[in-house]
């Protein structure tokens, strides 16, 4: 447990402040051995460990009362687990106490409302913070069409770097309702973004309306029943969009499945319409042991003519 609790306290204390988040621990990246079902996150002063596979009471509150040991003189936190291998997957302290917890969160300059327990995700996705950064410094006087949106966190990236308009949209009105509640959160004027409750692959239509669209972010789930397919639907989704972006638009295609290979990936991609510009790289924390595989965000620049 000493590596652990070694890049953990590393990774804390290179975070901008002890009110800022991020990911301090990527086990799924493999590059620490016995850990490989162990996340962990910084949400400005909580500590999450998201625990993909049973750990036994003796090891939580040993890795609680160590990692609190370590970091005391530097940061005030609470410490608290996630059993994501349980149905619902409950947050609890190191005693075993179950836990609800509502929370602002700051990643960089930016607000988020965060809601621990209750649900398999908590509000936000610290592992999209390059791609966050990348949307605000490319949104300037921009219209940015943001699909499956979820609570919104690049429609805030993209209104604070500038943009003229934000289109989000997404199935869950709860999600967009904390995306819209994270845009007030920042004093972001909405009279420009639109929050759409839609099934996108049955709502083409509609989406296209509100275009056509300079920068557009795609970034599903890699699975979701009912609704969305990774290897269904996403090739058919790049042609839709070549029907409604601008000439040179940018487009940035995410995926987080850690069985598909970057190539792979581009592949599913190829179009006549669409060329592959670059890789969006991770946050240094997330190595991975095979660096193609794990989280991808790929930039791709719309083909004019």
């Amino acid at each position: 447990m000493n590596e652990l609790i070694e890049q953990v306290k590393r990774n804390v204390l290179a975070l901008d402040s002890s009110q800022d988040s991020g990911r301090v621990f990527h086990g799924r990246g493999k590059s620490l051995s016995g850990f490989e079902n162990i996340t962990v996150e910084y949400l400005s002063g909580t500590l999450l460990v998201i625990m993909f596979g049973e750990r036994s009471d003796e090891w939580i509150q040993d890795f609680a009362h160590q990692i609190s040991d370590e970091l005391k003189q530097h940061v005030s936190m609470d410490v608290l687990f996630q059993a994501r291998y349980v149905k619902q997957a409950p947050v609890f302290n190191s005693n075993g106490e179950p836990v609800e917890l509502e929370k602002i969160i700051n990643e960089k300059h930016l607000k988020y409302q965060l809601h621990l327990g209750g649900s398999q995700n908590f509000g936000f996705f610290t592992d999209m913070a390059n791609g966050r950064e990348w949307v605000s410094r490319h949104s300037k006087n921009r219209k940015v069409l943001n699909l499956f949106s979820y609570t919104c966190s690049f429609s805030v990236a993209a209104v604070s770097g500038g943009a003229e308009k934000v289109v989000n949209i997404d199935m869950s009105s709860g999600a967009l309702s904390v995306g819209r509640k994270n845009h007030q959160l920042n004093g972001l004027p909405i009279g420009q973004v639109l929050f759409q409750k839609l099934n996108i692959l049955k709502s083409w239509g509609r989406i296209k309306r509100y275009g056509p669209y300079d920068l557009v972010i795609v970034d599903p789930p890699s699975f979701q029943k009912g609704s969305f397919s990774f290897s269904k639907d996403y090739r058919k989704m790049v042609s839709r969009l070549a029907e409604m972006t601008t000439a040179n638009a940018d487009v940035l295609f995410c995926l987080n499945d850690p069985f598909v290979t970057v190539e792979a990936f581009k592949q599913l991609l190829e179009s006549d319409s669409f060329e592959f510009l670059s890789r969006i790289e991770n946050p240094v924390v997330m190595k991975e042991v095979q660096d193609d595989l794990g989280l991808k965000v790929l930039h791709y620049k719309r083909v004019s003519g």
